[in-house]
């Protein structure tokens, strides 16, 4: 039951993608002689709109914040939690760095939202349940 939803999710995701961007597939051009190249590409709508030079600008500034936070953490998860190796010290400070500092990927809306004076990308009852979602989901992956 839980692996039909998640494939039912992943295909809503791919179906998602397809709407902001372009993808191609390149047979001229194979990579390695034999698998085919897939080009990806903004949508039109997107690459001349204003939404994408804030979203660069949202990001480049998100970017200040989580870079430092990111570091702070592996070296507090290297010299106070116990690993069994590199690997597991890599897949443990991913996973919890994901889990803390993961909400804060929906700042950019945010700002894209007060900069454009609309909430016509995404209106507050959405911005509010993907709030919801991401603190619950976070909750009970501990």
């Amino acid at each position: 039951m839980v692996a039909i939803s998640v494939c039912i999710g992943l295909v809503i995701e791919a179906w998602k993608i397809t709407k902001v961007m372009d993808i191609s597939i390149d047979s001229s051009n194979p990579i390695f002689g034999i698998i085919p190249r897939v080009t990806v590409q903004d949508k039109s709508s997107y690459a001349e709109s204003p939404t994408k030079e804030y979203d660069r600008l949202a990001f480049k500034y998100l970017s200040w914040v989580l870079t430092p936070l990111l570091i702070g953490y592996a070296v507090y998860s290297l010299l106070y939690e116990e690993h069994k190796g590199w690997y597991s010290w890599t897949l443990s400070m991913c996973y919890g760095y994901l889990l803390m500092f993961g909400f804060i990927m929906m700042t950019p809306q945010l700002f894209i939202n007060y900069k454009m004076k609309s909430v016509a990308h995404l209106p507050w009852r959405m911005l509010t349940y993907k709030a919801l979602n991401t603190f619950i989901d976070d909750l009970f992956a501990f």
